[in-house]
């Protein structure tokens, strides 16, 4: 027998870091990967939605057969730490000397709204437009992408700029209406989605001209607005925003989790986090999560620079380890021991792998200071 193929759509859908402008692509194709798509944390609501719809008996695959973005913070107390496990649902674990042990979760909860399209098709796997437009369609749609890209210009050098202009997305608009043969229903359906794409970039320009200012004076929340210059929101909700640990009896509780829509960082309280190091280890390592994310839907077309080198087996092939070596470069730290408690990995990487974030975060424009 001839040797079977790789089949790349099933690679992407396995892979936690895909962006959702691919899903949605693989959706339109690939109804038997559907239930894969389905638990895939980067199948936003108006995905899943049209999976719904089309495929109606698609049922998400079972949380332990799926790969979830994030890896398994081990507990230490000075015993050998397991190594860290790729692809399932991140807990941030702090061991406190001879205390009772207390483990914080962190999970990444990455929703995308999107408003994507299938060339060709009548119907798109995405949001509805917004009001009919009027006039040529053609015209209509050009004066759309003008205003996009002036709003999204504001954005330049923002680390979080593809998640919030998503203009992969909008590419996909400009794809659609420039393909042959295109209808005027279709043109005008188009000029709609890319009115709605205009107007809620501007809701996001205008929420976070509101935010600048760190508004409860906290450390953690000083350091997002410095992140994204408020385009990051910022809560204090972990308790209710947050997947609940699993191991819950155990003592744990989730410390921490990102959002895309909207796009925020959800957080436990300051005052049960480990000490003004701890919370910004905490954070710093959260919001490398999103600058992950972006650095993904900026290539969507191909594999991120994070990606490569964590598929290279740098950060000991683990996003939850590059996310910690972020953290402790830019606070110049060596440890992950804060007032008698380890939090992470254990892995605390060298001068090689910091270099290498330093040159990953001047490409994402992700701070350091």
């Amino acid at each position: 027998m001839g040797e079977q193929m790789p089949d790349a759509d099933l690679a992407a859908v396995q892979n936690p870091y895909t962006p959702p402008a691919q899903l949605a692509d693989i959706a339109a194709r690939r109804s038997d990967l559907h239930p894969l798509l389905l638990s895939h944390p980067g199948c936003y609501p108006a995905l899943r939605g049209w999976i719904s719809q089309v495929n109606p008996v698609a049922r998400p695959m079972p949380a332990d057969s799926y790969p979830a973005p994030a890896g398994s913070y081990p507990i230490s107390t000075g015993a050998p730490l397991p190594p860290p496990r790729r692809s399932r649902v991140g807990c941030f674990l702090i061991g406190c000397g001879g205390m009772a042990l207390v483990a914080l979760v962190v999970v990444g909860v990455f929703v995308a709204g999107a408003v994507l399209s299938t060339p060709g098709g009548d119907s798109d796997p995405g949001p509805d437009a917004g009001a009919p437009v009027t006039g040529d369609p053609a015209s209509a749609f050009e004066a759309e992408r003008t205003r996009f890209y002036d709003l999204a210009a504001q954005l330049d050098g923002n680390p979080v700029a593809p998640l919030v202009t998503r203009t992969a997305e909008f590419e996909r608009l400009e794809k659609s209406m420039a393909a042959p043969g295109i209808t005027d229903e279709r043109a005008a359906q188009l000029a709609q989605s890319a009115q709605t794409a205009r107007e809620e970039l501007e809701q996001r320009i205008a929420d976070a001209q509101a935010r600048r200012t760190n508004a409860s004076g906290s450390v953690t929340e000083g350091i997002v607005d410095e992140a994204g210059a408020g385009f990051i929101d910022i809560a204090w909700d972990a308790a209710t925003a947050c997947a609940t640990s699993q191991n819950a009896d155990e003592g744990r509780f989730t410390a921490g989790c990102v959002s895309e829509d909207p796009l925020a960082v959800h957080l436990a309280p300051e005052d049960q986090l480990p000490g003004d190091m701890g919370m910004r280890v905490v954070v710093l390592h959260e919001l490398t999560h999103l600058y992950q994310r972006a650095d993904s839907d900026a290539h969507p077309d191909g594999v991120s620079r994070a990606t490569q080198l964590v598929d290279q087996g740098y950060f000991q092939g683990s996003s939850e380890s590059m996310a910690d070596c972020y953290a402790l470069t830019y606070l110049d730290q060596w440890t992950l021991t804060f007032e008698n408690r380890t939090m992470g990995y254990g892995y605390v990487c060298g001068e090689e792998e910091r270099g290498l974030i330093r040159q990953w975060a001047a490409e994402v424009n992700a701070p350091l200071p």
